[in-house]
C-alpha cells in the first residue's frame, strides 16, 4: 500500500475507531478526549494533503505530554483501571498519524477489537453489547476493504460481506461460550462506583437515608422461588449500626473484621426459624461494598459468602461487578434468645458527654408506666404515632442534641431520624437495642414475577432484644407512615420536592403513564433475563446447565460435545468454501447466466439438460414473447464473450458490463417481489 490511503479504507477505519471511542467519551477527562477528537481531525487532513504526517520529534512530543496530562486528569485515583485504558485510547489514536503502510491499519484495527473488549469493563447491558456487535461488523468491514481491490469494492458490498462474516461466527460463539470451562472475564476487575449506586454505607447520620432517595438507580433484582411475600415483610436486611456517638450511628469495631477472621472465629447458628422458609435468587448492582442484603433469617450454601454475628452476609471481596447468590430466608424467626455479655453492652452504648437530657426525661416517664420491655417499646411506637411527627424527605438541620431537637423541636424527619431516636429512647430506659440499614420493599414486575429494589428502598429501622424472644424488628417509620410500609416510599413520597432529583431521565418518572410505564417494565424484564442468564453465566451455572443436558457423565460428554460443534462449524465451513470456489472457478459471464437460468426455472421457465443458449433462448421466445427480446441479446453477448476471442480489450469489458446490467434488469422482472427487494439492494458489480 502506497503512503496515500484510499479513501474508503480510510473511512472505514476512522467510523470503526469513532464506535468503539464512543462508549468512553463522557468517562474519559475532557482534554483527552479533545486530544483525540484533534488527532482523527490531523488524519483526515492528512488525507487531503493540507497537512503532512508529523515528524519524528512532534511524535515524540505528542507522546510525552500526554502522559502527564493523563497523570493530572487521574490524580485523584491514582495509577489505576481507568488511567490505563485511558493511555490506550490515546495510544491508539496516536497510531493514527503515522499510519502509511497496510501493516499499520492492520494494527490500529487490532487494537479496535482490544477496545471494545474493554468496554465490557465498564458496562454489560444490552445496548452495550448490541453497541459491541455492531462495532465489530464495522471492524471487520474495514479489514475486508483493507484487503479488498478498492477499485473493485463498495460500502455497501463491503459491509454486507462483515456482516455475513460476523453473523456465520455468531452460533460457534454461542456453543463456545456455553460449552467452555468458564474463567473470570476482564470486566471483572473492581472500577469505581458513584455513590447514587453504592447505595447504604456503614454510617447514618440524618440526611444520609435520605439522600438515597433522590436516586432511581437499581440496588438489586430478587426472584422467589414461590409467591412473593407482601411488601410488608420486605426488610432487606444490610448492615447493624449499635455505636452512637451523639449524631452518627456506626459499626462497632469487631464488625469491620475481615472476611477470614468472620471465617475462622463464626459462632454456630443462633437463629431458628419459626415457619415456612421462602427461597429467592439476588442479582446485585455493583456497590464497592463487601456487604450484601438478604430477608432475615438467611441460610445459604457459598463458600465466598459468611454470615457474622450481626446477621450480616459478607462476600470474600467487594463487590465490584454484578452478584449473583442465591438464600434461604425464615420471616418468622428468633435470633440470640440468650444475649452474650460483649453485644448486650454494645447494645446498651450511648455517648459519654451526652447532652440529650430531653430525650432522657421522656424515656424515664415511659418507662415508669411500662416496666416490661415489650409494653415500653409499644408504647414508644404509640408516642410517635400520636405526637404530630411528619415524615419527609426534606426536615430541617438538627442541632447539636440531634436527639432532642428532633423529638421535641422539628418532629420532622426520615426513616434515619425516628429509628435513631427510637433505638436512642430504647438504650435510655435500659433495654438493648440497635439500628438495622438495608432497604424495605421493592417493586414487583408484573411480566417475569421478580421484584425490582431501588435506591430510594433504602430505610432504617429497629432491633430491640426482649427477654425468650431474641431481637425483634420495630419500624418506627410505619408508626407514622404506615403506607410508606405498605404501599411503598413512591407511594408516599412522588409529590415531594427532591423525590427522585438526581434521576431527572429516569423512565420511573412516567411510572403514572401506562404505555411508558410497561414500557419500562418490559425494557427491565429483558435486562433481568440478560443479567440471569449470560452476565452471571458461571461455573456453577455452566455445571447444572450440562448437567441437565448431558446426565452424570457430562465430564467425559463434554469434549465430545465440544469436538462435535467444532468438527460441525468445520465442516460447514468447508462446504462453503469449496461451493464458493467450484462457483468462483467459472468465467464471469457464464456466472451471470446460469444464475438467470435459476431464476427463470424458478418462474416456470426451466432449462433443459443439454441444451444449449441458442436452442433455450428460441423455446423461451415462443414460450415467452415478451422476453424474446431481452433474452435474444443476453444470448448473442453471453455467446460472443464466452465463445469468442478471449482477449482482455476495451470491447470486451464493455460487453460484460452489458451482459450484467441486461441480466440483472430481467432478473428483476421475473423475480418475486421480495427476491426483486434483496437484488436491488446488492450492488452492481462491473
Amino acid at each position: 500500500m502506497t503512503e496515500q490511503t484510499p479513501r474508503l479504507t480510510l473511512w472505514w477505519l476512522l467510523a470503526a475507531f469513532a464506535l468503539v471511542v464512543s462508549p468512553h467519551l463522557l468517562r474519559l477527562p475532557l482534554g483527552v478526549s479533545v486530544l483525540i477528537g484533534a488527532c482523527i481531525l490531523w488524519r483526515v487532513f492528512i488525507f487531503q494533503g493540507r497537512i503532512s504526517f508529523p515528524g519524528t520529534t512532534l511524535r515524540m512530543l505528542i507522546v510525552f505530554l500526554s502522559l502527564p496530562l493523563t497523570v493530572l486528569s487521574y490524580r485523584g485515583q491514582g495509577a489505576g483501571l481507568d488511567a490505563a485504558i485511558c493511555l490506550l485510547i490515546l495510544g491508539t489514536s496516536f497510531k493514527l498519524l503515522e499510519m502509511r503502510q497496510a501493516r499499520d491499519m492492520t494494527i490500529v484495527l487490532c487494537l479496535c477489537y482490544v477496545l471494545t473488549m474493554v468496554g465490557f469493563i465498564y458496562s454489560q447491558t444490552i445496548p452495550a453489547a448490541l453497541l459491541a456487535l455492531a462495532t465489530v461488523v464495522v471492524i471487520t468491514g474495514a479489514l475486508i476493504t483493507l484487503q479488498r481491490n478498492n477499485g473493485h469494492s463498495s460500502l455497501r458490498s463491503n459491509g454486507g460481506l462483515a456482516l455475513r462474516m460476523v453473523a456465520q461466527s455468531i452460533p460457534l460463539t454461542i456453543a463456545l461460550f456455553v460449552l467452555v470451562p468458564r474463567v473470570a472475564p476482564l470486566w471483572s476487575m473492581p472500577i469505581p462506583v458513584p455513590s447514587s449506586k453504592t447505595g447504604v454505607t456503614d454510617e447514618m447520620s440524618p440526611g444520609d437515608i435520605s439522600r438515597l432517595s433522590r436516586s432511581a438507580e437499581l440496588a438489586f433484582r430478587v426472584s422467589f422461588d414461590a409467591d412473593t411475600p407482601s411488601n410488608e415483610k420486605l426488610y432487606w436486611r444490610g448492615l447493624v449500626l449499635d455505636f452512637f456517638d451523639g449524631r452518627v450511628w456506626r459499626r462497632a469495631g469487631s464488625s469491620f473484621q475481615s472476611f477470614d477472621m468472620i471465617e475462622r472465629f463464626r459462632s454456630p447458628f443462633r437463629g431458628e426459624t419459626l415457619g415456612e422458609e421462602v427461597s429467592y435468587d439476588v442479582i446485585l448492582e455493583p456497590t464497592q461494598q463487601s456487604w450484601i442484603y438478604a430477608l432475615q433469617l438467611a441460610q445459604f450454601n457459598a463458600s465466598d459468602i459468611v454470615q457474622d454475628r450481626y446477621y450480616t452476609l459478607h462476600t470474600e471481596k467487594p463487590v465490584s461487578q454484578r452478584y449473583r447468590y442465591q438464600v434461604r430466608s425464615a420471616l418468622d424467626y428468633h435470633t440470640d434468645v440468650s444475649l452474650s455479655g460483649v453485644l448486650r453492652a454494645r447494645a446498651m452504648q450511648l455517648p459519654e458527654d451526652d447532652n440529650n437530657v430531653q430525650a432522657r426525661e421522656l424515656a424515664s416517664e415511659l418507662r415508669r408506666g411500662n416496666p416490661d420491655d415489650r409494653d415500653y417499646a409499644l408504647q414508644v411506637l404509640r408516642y410517635f404515632r400520636e405526637q404530630p411527627f411528619y415524615y419527609t424527605l426534606t426536615p430541617p438541620p438538627l442541632g447539636e442534641a440531634s436527639i432532642d431537637d428532633f423529638l421535641f423541636n422539628s418532629l420532622q424527619g426520615f426513616c434515619e431520624h425516628y429509628a435513631g431516636s427510637f433505638v436512642y429512647l430504647m438504650r435510655a430506659a435500659g433495654i438493648p437495642a440497635r439500628v438495622v440499614v438495608g432497604y424495605q420493599g421493592g417493586e414487583v414486575n408484573p411480566f417475569e414475577g421478580y421484584t425490582m429494589v431501588y435506591q430510594y428502598n433504602a430505610h432504617a429501622w429497629a432491633e430491640v432484644w426482649l427477654e425468650n424472644e431474641g431481637w425483634v424488628r420495630f419500624d418506627p417509620t410505619a408508626a407514622v407512615a404506615p403506607e410508606r410500609i405498605s404501599m411503598g416510599v413512591q407511594a408516599v413520597l412522588a409529590n415531594q420536592p427532591g423525590f427522585l432529583e438526581d434521576s431527572r431521565f429516569s423512565m420511573m418518572r412516567f411510572r403514572n403513564t401506562q404505555w411508558l410505564n410497561a414500557l419500562r417494565l418490559r425494557l427491565d424484564a429483558m435486562d433481568y433475563a440478560w443479567n440471569r442468564w449470560v452476565v452471571s453465566y458461571d461455573e456453577d451455572m455452566q455445571l447444572d446447565l450440562l448437567d441437565s443436558l448431558l446426565g452424570p457423565q457430562m465430564r467425559g460428554r463434554l469434549f465430545l460435545v465440544l469436538g462435535v460443534v467444532i468438527a460441525l462449524f468445520f465442516l460447514v465451513a468447508a462446504i462453503f468454501l469449496l461451493r464458493r470456489r467450484e462457483q468462483e472457478s467459472r468465467d464471469m459471464a457464464t456466472r451471470l447466466y446460469l444464475r438467470l437460468a435459476a431464476d427463470l426455472a424458478d418462474a416456470g421457465m426451466k432449462r433443459g439438460r443439454g441444451e444449449g443458449p441458442q436452442d433455450f433462448c428460441q423455446r423461451l421466445a415462443r414460450q415467452e414473447p415478451r422476453y424474446a427480446s431481452d433474452m435474444g441479446r443476453i444470448t448473442e453477448i453471453y455467446v460472443q464473450v464466452s465463445y469468442g476471442p478471449q482477449t482482455q480489450t476495451e470491447r470486451h469489458e464493455q460487453l460484460l458490463q452489458e451482459l450484467q446490467l441486461r441480466i440483472r434488469d430481467l432478473r428483476l422482472r421475473v423475480l418475486s417481489p421480495l427476491r426483486r427487494l434483496r437484488l436491488r439492494m446488492l450492488p452492481i458489480r462491473y
